[in-house]
């Protein structure tokens, strides 16, 4: 069994460009490079894709219909002849995972110390792609 990798889905494997509308609506396209690298990543890892939009059924049934659609596309999507190339393999979690590892836009990596952590930096932060 390999280790749980836990990927976020807005502004990680989904663009994000776009406001929010509803956990069923996604308009825009994948990060450049974010479909094939998940299906890399799915050769070493359990990957599973959590997300706000996963309290719902609805949400993780238009996060799945993203993926698929997405995956076709020539430029975005895997290419036809890999082997996980319908990204079939990736589960689309209901709940958070117990993960190896986490992979989030809107994260901040814990090293121990709280006293690095002041509360009003942290209201400073910007994912990467409103920087």
């Amino acid at each position: 069994m390999n280790p749980i990798l836990c990927v976020d889905f807005d502004g990680v494997i989904h663009s994000y460009t776009s406001a929010w509308i509803d956990e069923k609506t996604i308009p825009d396209p994948p990060v450049p490079g974010a479909l094939r690298w998940l299906a890399e990543a799915a050769k070493t890892f359990d990957v599973r894709i959590y997300s706000s939009r996963s309290k719902s059924q609805a949400g993780r049934s238009a996060m799945r219909n993203w993926l698929e659609k997405w995956a076709l596309d020539p430029e975005l999507g895997v290419p036809p002849d890999h082997e996980n190339a319908s990204l079939a393999v990736i589960e689309v979690a209901h709940e958070k995972p117990a993960a190896f590892l986490t992979i989030d836009d809107r994260a901040i990596r814990f090293d121990g110390s709280w006293d690095k952590l002041d509360p009003a930096e942290l209201l400073k932060f910007k994912p990467w792609n409103k920087r």
